[in-house]
């Protein structure tokens, strides 16, 4: 098991930086801002650090796990375990097709409580829905007024 996570690791930081070497074509900026290349370019970041982390967590433990992951094996054997990964792969599919009809932020604002849910159903679905809300209104605040990036607008107008 340590050799395939180290092995799933290194995947990590691979995928990490093959992203952003290959986002660097695509321009990181010019003179009107941000360039197309410039997210992929910073998901690549995301993901090679995250790759590295697990690495250097995975040295400093010596392969075995880490406090808390000792119940990652048991995620399987939980009721309904199958079915909350089916319902999250669904949701993630449904806003992904919903964007161009329904808006980046309104797909967000439909999507994320029902994600919210599947992830902590302990939760109460007021609070699923204001933090779909929240999260919808910040992603749109930052990406499309905050940095100018032309996301695809719903119905109504955002």
């Amino acid at each position: 098991m340590a050799r395939l996570d180290a092995a799933v690791s290194l995947f990590w930081v691979m995928l990490g930086i093959a992203l952003c070497w290959s986002s660097r074509s695509l321009g990181l900026s010019d003179p009107s801002g941000p360039g197309s290349g410039l997210f992929p370019f910073l998901a690549g970041v995301l993901v090679l650090g995250g790759g590295v982390g697990l690495l250097l967590r995975h040295v400093a433990t010596g392969g075995r796990p880490a406090p808390g992951e000792e119940i990652a094996p048991q995620f399987w054997e939980a009721p309904g375990a199958p079915f909350r990964v089916l319902v999250l792969v669904v949701v993630v599919a449904g806003m992904i097709l919903a964007v161009p009809w329904l808006g980046f932020a309104l797909a967000g604002v439909l999507g994320l409580p029902l994600l919210f849910r599947v992830i902590a159903p302990e939760k109460s679905w007021v609070s699923a829905i204001v933090t779909g809300i929240v999260a919808a209104g910040s992603m749109h605040l930052l990406f499309a007024v905050a940095l100018g990036t032309p996301l695809p607008r719903g119905p109504l107008g955002f």
